[in-house]
Formats: structure tokens, C-alpha cells, sequence
């Protein structure tokens, strides 16, 4: 995987023809009147947004892949400015260049995957939570397994496109070699994981 900082010391011409994913963790944050909280979040996807125009030197974002979609174009546009406003200010910026939105959930997994999760989360069985938790890593690995394929379609010889998914998925997905994996990860994610953390202490 290709390290932004490098970047400029990458010679184009050994990109030419590849396919290239530039992938961005993704940060969920629940509807908060935190102010503190929503300016970092709003730096995070404007430093997003410099980093994949830096790495478009290797070729312009033509598809955009967003976890938890599994629709496309303008309509899965209009969900994201909903449900992730974000998110939306890079989505929004990239689209309106010529890139669309692609989804890569199979939504029978995804909501399978929701449901078992929110079951781990008010089991209190050891037993129970044993069977639950084998259920519920066989429908992450399928739903891995889904995003993985559905990836390896879309992406055609030569395209650039953004990943926008959580980074402990991102490591479990299986691409195949030709396609070269670029990692942005603004600065302030750092600060928004430790703000988050802090809060939650002084919370608990």
C-alpha cells in the first residue's frame, strides 16, 4: 500500500493502466450538538478531499464506493447527504467532477450484519453470546467477501476510486494484486479518536 506522504515521490508512469483505490476510514458519529466534535469532523473530510486531489496526479476519481450503500448514482447521493452530511461535503465535490456513486452492500447481508450486531450489544449469556458472535463473524465474512467482489467488478483497467469504509473492515478485504491500495488518513483523525475517547470516560 502506497503512503500518502510519498506520493510525489511515486513515478506516475508506474500507475499507468492500474486499477487504484484510494481508501478513507470511515468515521461514524451519532447526531450530536457537540460543536467541538462537528468541526473536527468537517476537517476530517476537507483533509480528505486534499489528500485524493494530491493522488488524482495518478488519474482522475471516477467511482466512489461508500459502506452501508447498496444503491447508486443520484439516489444513493441523496441518502448519504441525509443520513451522513459528512461524508456528503467529499461525495457532493467528487460527483459534481464526473464521479458516481456505486453501491457495494448486499443489503440482505448488511441488515443481517446490523441485526447480529445489535444482538452482541444487549446479550448478557456467555453461552448465548457465543452462538451469536459465531453468527455474527460468518455475516461479516460474507459481507467482506460481497464488498471485496463487488470492488473487483466495478473497478475497471486504468479508474481511480474512493473507498469510504471502516478501517478494521478495510484489512479484511480480499482484492486481487493488480489493484494498488492507497491509504489517506487526515491528521485530525487522530484527534477525533482521542476527543472521542475522552468524552466517553468522562461520560462513563
Amino acid at each position: 500500500m502506497a503512503e500518502l506522504g510519498k506520493i510525489q515521490r511515486l513515478n506516475i508512469e508506474d500507475f499507468k493502466g492500474k486499477r487504484r483505490l484510494f481508501c478513507i476510514p470511515n468515521i461514524f458519529v451519532p447526531d450530536d450538538q457537540d460543536e467541538v466534535l462537528k468541526n473536527l469532523i468537517e476537517k476530517y473530510w476537507q483533509g480528505a478531499i486534499a489528500h485524493i486531489e494530491k493522488l488524482e496526479k495518478l488519474g482522475f476519481v471516477t467511482k466512489i464506493f461508500v459502506e452501508t450503500i447498496f444503491i447508486e448514482g443520484q439516489e444513493a447521493v441523496d441518502v448519504i447527504r441525509e443520513t451522513n452530511p459528512y461524508l456528503y461535503i467529499l461525495v457532493e465535490r467528487k460527483t459534481s467532477e464526473g464521479a458516481v456513486v456505486l453501491g457495494i452492500e448486499n443489503p440482505e447481508t448488511f441488515e443481517a450484519f446490523i441485526d447480529w450486531g445489535n444482538c452482541l450489544r444487549i446479550v448478557k449469556s456467555i453461552k448465548v453470546m457465543e452462538q451469536i458472535f459465531k453468527f455474527f463473524n460468518e455475516i461479516s465474512e460474507r459481507r467482506i467477501l460481497e464488498i471485496s467482489t463487488k470492488i473487483n467488478d466495478y473497478l475497471k483497467e486504468g479508474e481511480s476510486a474512493i473507498l469510504i469504509l471502516r478501517d478494521q473492515d478495510r484489512l479484511k478485504l480480499s482484492l486481487p494484486n493488480d489493484i494498488e491500495l492507497f491509504l489517506v488518513v487526515p491528521s485530525v483523525y487522530d484527534d477525533i479518536l482521542r476527543y472521542l475517547r475522552d468524552k466517553y470516560l468522562k461520560s462513563s
